[in-house]
């Protein structure tokens, strides 16, 4: 779904996010489903590929319920696995629908 402007009676499309944007390790940035940060000074990548919203109801007994951010790393062009991986990402806030605030640091564990 993309969203319009009304211009007057003209309906022109919004300028689209850009696919890929330049994040800088331990700041604060957002990303939005589908979008990608390059890691400044680095060789890697963070995707969002998707996100889970699945809250319980008010008033309800859950045996499942839960709200997460689906990230992809890649480095050197290559997706791998964020266990062992230099670095390591905190979800700051997120809609859980369209967008995520993030922050990149390395890693202090040794892989």
């Amino acid at each position: 779904m993309k969203t319009l402007l009304l211009l007057g009676l003209l309906a022109v499309p919004a300028a689209a996010a850009p696919k890929v944007i330049t994040a800088e390790l331990g700041k604060e940035f957002v990303l939005r489903k589908a979008q990608t940060a390059k890691l400044k000074d680095t060789d890697a990548s963070v995707r969002i590929a998707g996100f889970i919203n699945s809250p319980c109801p008010k008033g309800a007994r859950c045996i499942w319920s839960g709200q997460s951010v689906t990230l992809e790393l890649s480095i050197a062009g290559s997706t791998v696995s964020w266990a062992g991986a230099p670095y390591q990402v905190k979800v700051a806030s997120s809609d859980y629908k369209t967008r995520a605030a993030l922050i990149v640091t390395r890693s202090t564990v040794a892989p």
